[in-house]
C-alpha cells in the first residue's frame, strides 16, 4: 500500500475500535495499528478539503509536530484544535512514531488519553494528547514553544508536565520566552542540565512563582526578559549559565 494517505476523521465506531486496538497492543496481543483501521469507511470519513500525509520516519516532537501543523495549516485553521476524531486518527496514523517498538518488538503504551483525544474542552485531559496539544502550542507560539518539543514522544518531559498543566501558562508567550531564557541551551538544542530538577530555580519552582505573580502582575502584556527580571535570586544562576 502507498506510503501516502488522505487525512481522515474517526467516527464513534472508529474511536471505539482504536481504543480496543490500543488495549490489545498494551496487553501484547497485537503488534501494531492496521491500515484497515485508517482507511475503512466504517470507521472514518475523509477530511475536507483533502490533505495527503506521508508516513514519515519522524521520532522526535520537533520533527513531526511542525510537519503536521504545516499540513493542516493550523495557524489558519484553529477550529481544528479540538477535533476529537481528527487528532485520534492522526495518533493512529502515526502510532509507530509516538509509541514505537523497542528492540524486542514491544511498545510502552501509556494511558489511552495520550492517543485518543478524550474531552477536547477539558484542558486537563486535552493536554495529555501526544499530538493535539503540542501541535496547538507550536501553532500558537512558534519558536517560543520549543521547550515543549524536546526529544521523542516516549517521554513527555518535566516542562510539559509542569507548564502544560496550566493553560494560562502554556499559552503565554512571555512566560515561555522567560523559560527559554532560563533553561534553553542553544548549543545542545535542549534544556540546560538540572533545569528539570526540583531544586531552587528549577522549572518546577518557576511554575509556582509564576502562578503567584499572576495574581499581582499582568504577565500577558510582559515580554520574557521583563518576567525574568521579576524573579527572585534563585533564578539568577540560570540566566548566567
Amino acid at each position: 500500500m502507498s506510503n501516502q494517505f488522505s487525512i481522515r476523521i474517526f467516527n464513534d465506531e472508529g474511536l471505539n475500535e482504536f481504543e480496543r486496538i490500543i488495549n490489545e497492543i498494551r496487553n501484547n496481543d497485537l503488534k501494531s495499528v492496521s491500515d484497515d483501521l485508517l482507511i475503512n469507511e466504517k470507521y472514518s470519513t475523509v477530511f475536507e478539503p483533502v490533505i495527503n500525509l506521508e508516513k514519515v520516519d519522524y521520532k522526535n516532537k520537533n520533527e513531526l509536530v511542525p510537519y503536521i501543523v504545516e499540513k493542516l495549516d493550523l495557524k489558519i485553521n484553529k477550529h481544528l484544535y479540538f477535533n476529537k476524531g481528527l487528532w485520534s486518527w492522526l495518533a493512529a496514523f502515526y502510532f509507530d512514531n509516538i509509541c514505537p517498538q523497542d528492540s524486542n518488538g514491544k511498545r510502552k503504551v501509556n494511558e489511552t488519553a495520550f492517543y485518543i483525544l478524550r474531552d477536547p474542552k477539558n484542558y486537563t485531559k486535552y493536554y495529555r494528547h501526544l499530538l493535539a496539544y503540542p501541535c496547538r502550542i507550536f501553532s500558537e507560539l512558534d519558536d517560543s514553544a520549543k521547550i515543549f518539543l524536546i526529544g521523542s514522544f516516549l517521554k513527555r518531559g518535566e516542562i510539559t508536565e509542569q507548564f502544560g498543566a496550566y493553560q494560562e501558562i502554556a499559552l503565554n508567550k512571555g512566560i515561555l520566552d522567560a523559560a527559554n531564557i532560563l533553561y534553553w541551551d542553544d548549543e545542545t538544542k535542549n534544556l540546560k542540565r538540572g533545569a528539570a530538577g526540583k531544586g531552587g530555580g528549577s522549572a518546577r519552582r518557576l511554575v509556582r512563582i509564576i502562578r503567584q505573580y499572576q495574581l499581582t502582575y499582568d504577565l500577558n502584556s510582559m515580554p520574557g526578559n521583563e518576567i525574568v527580571d521579576l524573579l527572585p535570586n534563585e533564578f539568577s544562576k540560570w540566566v548566567n549559565n
